[in-house]
């Protein structure tokens, strides 16, 4: 699992918490790759005595923030396992439902599980942008997923090295699926719920929406 922080310190300790809680009630072999992806406060000190406890857990720390989609790739060329996959490290998911898209891909012996949040605390007008950020993408790119930018997303190992990508920045996700779409591989979906932020603040603003339709052309 790739945990692309930025400017995240006070929500590290709890996002790593709950995975490891997780894997470990599920019985579920893991690594955890934590990508200090440019941050300018104290998350990369906290991720680095995180590491010193526990061998499962990689550092990697990109001195300056490239972008979004350079963090989830930094940390997926890192990962070694059978399926990889990435999460935000915001802590509005909860990781139960990485769990779960874990056993979808698996019994659904799918190429890609990626997700879509039913319940999300966020403004109408950014829900409005999103409705129309989807549409777009599943009309250019004849896509049929309901949430592009939700995470977490989960790739077999040999699919994801097909996919060749190169996004750094938000538009990681779109071109994961657009690949997908493009080169045949099997995409399955599951339905998450998303908590309320509760530290930290987003990095996404309506500048964003400008940069994917750029990034789409």
């Amino acid at each position: 699992v790739a945990v692309p922080f930025y400017n995240e310190e006070g929500n590290v300790r709890d996002v790593v918490k709950g995975l490891i809680s997780e894997f470990n009630k599920n019985k579920i072999s893991y690594e955890l790759i934590l990508v200090n992806n440019g941050s300018k406060d104290s998350t990369p000190r906290i991720i680095e005595k995180l590491k010193r406890g526990n061998r499962r857990i990689k550092q990697i720390n990109i001195p300056k923030n490239q972008g979004y989609g350079w963090g989830v790739i930094s940390g997926l060329n890192a990962a070694r396992g059978n399926y990889i996959s990435y999460i935000d490290g915001d802590n509005q998911v909860h990781p139960k439902f990485l769990v779960n898209a874990y056993n979808k891909i698996k019994d659904a012996n799918a190429a890609i599980c990626t997700t879509a949040r039913v319940k999300r605390k966020e403004s109408i007008a950014r829900k409005i942008a999103s409705i129309g950020y989807n549409s777009f993408v599943n009309m250019f790119f004849h896509t049929n997923v309901n949430d592009i930018n939700s995470k977490p997303k989960i790739i077999k190992q040999k699919f994801y090295k097909e996919l060749k990508l190169s996004s750094k920045d938000w538009f990681i996700d779109t071109e994961i699926m657009a690949k997908a779409k493009s080169r045949g591989m099997k995409v399955v979906e599951m339905p998450i719920r998303c908590k309320e932020r509760l530290k930290g603040s987003s990095n996404v603003n309506f500048g964003v929406v400008f940069e994917l339709l750029s990034d789409m052309v």
